[in-house]
């Protein structure tokens, strides 16, 4: 082969290892972001961000852990009113899409809904979800 034909080869290749190496690393990133925030809408896991952006003496912590529950308990409770309300506003959904579509599409509309639904009441936010790799971070 001649010198410059491996030179462009050479280019070719690195510039492809980058892009899939920059792609893990994106996708990455956005997974991690993802659980911190996730990690915000549990009880357990509530205060823990405050808590290390504060970074709070020892006493601080023991006032701070009693306050931190009150509110995540009141934040639980709003989250199941907003799912209260996404679900009656999907029922809302589904009964003017019945005009629309035909028996088959209700059906796939109605097990992906499910499907849903039992995710989010085992708990199972780590779950790999089409190809998404949702693993908890190693961070409590």
């Amino acid at each position: 082969m001649n010198k410059r034909l491996k030179i462009s080869l050479l280019l070719i290749v690195t510039l492809i290892i980058g892009m899939i190496i920059g792609f893990l690393i994106s996708g990455r990133l956005i997974s991690h972001r993802i659980e911190t925030m996730k990690g915000n809408y549990e009880k357990t896991g509530f205060g823990k961000e405050i808590m290390r952006i504060i970074d709070p003496t020892p006493t601080q912590r023991e006032k701070l852990g009693p306050v931190f529950r009150e509110y995540a308990k009141n934040n639980h409770d709003l989250m199941n009113v907003y799912h209260e309300d996404q679900k009656e506003l999907y029922i809302e959904l589904k009964e003017d899409l019945k005009e629309i579509l035909n028996k088959d599409q209700i059906e796939r509309l109605d097990n992906h809904w499910n499907y849903r639904k039992k995710r989010y009441q085992r708990g199972d936010s780590t779950r790999k979800h089409r190809g998404m790799r949702n693993k908890p971070s190693g961070r409590q």
